[in-house]
């Protein structure tokens, strides 16, 4: 009944997340990077309960739980989640560097009954009706190691599995702030969720921070999307919803809350 899938059942799982999609983003375009994309953790485990459910973890991370509309009530999805516990799951969402929503949206964490809240955090939207500030760029190909170096360096091993998608475009979706040649900023756009139009990760050391610099990286990526051909832009898992609306006027769409193991 519930058996591993895999990319050749790409377009019968595109069908399934048409219908079961339950958030105001398009699952369906980001199918192929969610159920077979992979993660810090690794590659991604995806399993299929005949064509009505399906459940995607990366590690301890259950990353994506779907059920047809249509088969709901029936179990089905509490056994993909004990399925997925089964094989060492124990967190839903938030899993950084490849992730849908970065957690439950808050209205549907009741299904969860035997874990508990550990965390929670918002996703913003911004209009990408911005000009470019003159002092930062856009970084080349040539420049990738450097930048993900300093990502690394300044920001983490994950931040730089993120951003590093950020150079698989023609053109690096990364925007960069130098200061005496050196790097003190960046802002990656159209990394993770590619083909939805999301904002981040973004960073500035903590010398140059209160200058302005984040602003800038922030409204150079939003204009970097907007000649992509999106109109508003997806600033996910941020708690930092006031410099966010002072910076572009970016208002909160929804909550989001991550959920832990309680057994």
């Amino acid at each position: 009944m519930i058996r591993d899938a895999f990319p050749a059942d790409l377009d019968a799982i595109r069908e399934l997340l048409s219908r079961a999609n339950d958030t105001d983003y398009d699952l369906v375009r980001v199918a192929e990077e969610k159920c077979f994309g992979r993660g810090v953790s690794g590659a991604p485990i995806v399993r299929l309960h005949d064509d009505d459910g399906i459940a995607v973890t990366c590690g301890r991370y259950l990353r994506l739980l779907a059920v047809d509309p249509s088969r709901r009530g029936r179990g089905i999805g509490t056994a993909l989640l004990r399925d997925t516990e089964s094989r060492g799951a124990r967190i839903i969402g938030a899993e950084a560097g490849n992730y849908f929503v970065p957690g439950v949206p808050e209205e549907l964490t009741g299904f969860f009954r035997d874990y508990k809240e550990t965390a929670r955090t918002q996703n913003l939207v911004a209009s990408t009706a911005f000009d470019a500030a003159s002092d930062v760029r856009r970084a080349t190909h040539a420049e990738r190691e450097r930048v993900l170096d300093f990502v690394a360096e300044h920001f983490g091993a994950i931040w730089r599995f993120e951003a590093a998608r950020a150079f698989d475009a023609d053109e690096p979706t990364l925007m960069i702030a130098e200061h005496d040649h050196a790097l003190i900023g960046f802002a990656a756009h159209e990394a993770n969720n590619r083909g939805l139009g999301t904002f981040g990760p973004t960073g500035v050391t903590k010398t140059f921070r209160g200058r302005g610099i984040g602003r800038g990286l922030l409204l150079a990526s939003l204009a970097g999307l907007r000649t992509l051909g999106y109109a508003q832009a997806i600033i996910p898992w941020t708690d930092a919803v006031e410099f966010y609306s002072r910076a572009c006027n970016a208002a909160v769409t929804g909550t989001f809350v991550t959920l832990a193991s309680a057994r």
